[in-house]
């Protein structure tokens, strides 16, 4: 498969919409006519390179309607491998172990994805992936997006980000797979990696492509985040180093970890059964099983270090 594929009939009416999500079309009217007043800003994340992120929530009962969406239709989808952001038993890991071990990685980033995909894009999704017409369509794009366009937060932008290049993506992949690259997907990160080394050409056609397929869902590069890492460099995909067999943790990121388990062992003593110790633990724990999805035995250490530490609750 190389195309995300839903797999059900089609819907072509509203009464059919409304009962696949359950929900009664008088009521379905009345959110669309309102959808906008629903969301509301949750947070305002400065980013290091000064831009912003805004994310949003929903309120009930839109976000009801959200859930049956994401249940009914887009958690059913068929999600190629390339796609590796957002989707169950995919995560960062999964996809920078699709690139260790590579010639040339080259890293290109979306600015600001989710704000810049409109109302129409998101049209086109429910036609082109679903089937659906262009009635239900309409109606589906008006319910998931805010003043014309898709935000960060809700439950359905995830998926539907994942979607939006469905056509194109396909393409450039099929393109990319017949030269023996590797094209990786997650959420607005895009990575290429080859086995082979490539010319300073071939290396500026796959970005030239990226970019044009970018500029076809009126989304653009994020240029400071632009990469191409050969083999001689330390190539990183997420934070996590793909120069081995499989994806490492960073020395630092590493002994920061034991550092976080040192903490909790010098804290025990004198603070074991506080909120604030039961919360530095989970995050030490947390931390360590990350770390034993790549170093195994680095983490059974410290997880019996831990265990030794562990909260009294009283």
């Amino acid at each position: 498969m190389n195309q995300p594929r839903y797999p059900f009939a089609p819907i072509g009416d509203l009464e059919k919409l409304s009962l696949a999500l359950g929900v009664k079309l008088l009521e379905l009217y009345d959110l669309k006519a309102r959808s906008n007043e629903l969301f509301f800003q949750t947070r305002d994340i400065v980013k290091p390179d000064g831009s912003h992120r805004i994310t949003y929530d929903v309120r009930a009962p839109l976000k009801l309607v959200h859930g049956k969406i994401c249940e009914v239709f887009l958690r059913r989808v068929e999600y190629p491998e390339y796609l590796q952001g957002s989707i169950k038993k995919r995560d960062y890991l999964t996809d920078a172990n699709k690139h260790v071990r590579s010639k040339v990685l080259i890293s290109e980033d979306i600015t600001n994805f989710f704000p810049c995909i409109s109302k129409k894009v998101i049209h086109e999704v429910w036609v082109g992936v679903f089937g659906f017409s262009n009635e239900v369509s309409d109606f589906l794009a008006e319910l998931v997006t805010l003043d014309g366009f898709v935000v960060q937060g809700s439950k359905t932008s995830s998926y539907l980000c994942n979607l939006v290049l469905w056509s194109r993506e396909a393409q450039l992949v099929k393109r990319l797979k017949m030269k023996g690259l590797v094209y990786t997907r997650y959420v607005d990160d895009i990575t290429v990696s080859s086995k082979r080394i490539l010319n300073n050409k071939e290396k500026s056609d796959i970005i030239n492509s990226i970019y044009a397929m970018f500029r076809s869902v009126g989304a653009k590069p994020n240029r400071r985040k632009h990469k191409i890492m050969p083999r001689s460099a330390q190539q990183e995909v997420h934070g996590v180093n793909v120069n081995r067999q499989q994806a490492t943790m960073p020395k630092y990121k590493r002994n920061q970890i034991r550092a976080a388990v040192h903490e909790c062992e010098i804290i025990f003593d004198s603070d074991s059964s506080s909120e604030t110790y039961i919360s530095t633990f989970n995050s030490a724990m947390g931390r360590v099983n990350t770390l034993g999805r790549m170093h195994k035995v680095e983490a059974e250490k410290l997880k019996v270090r831990l265990e030794a530490v562990k909260p009294i609750l009283v």
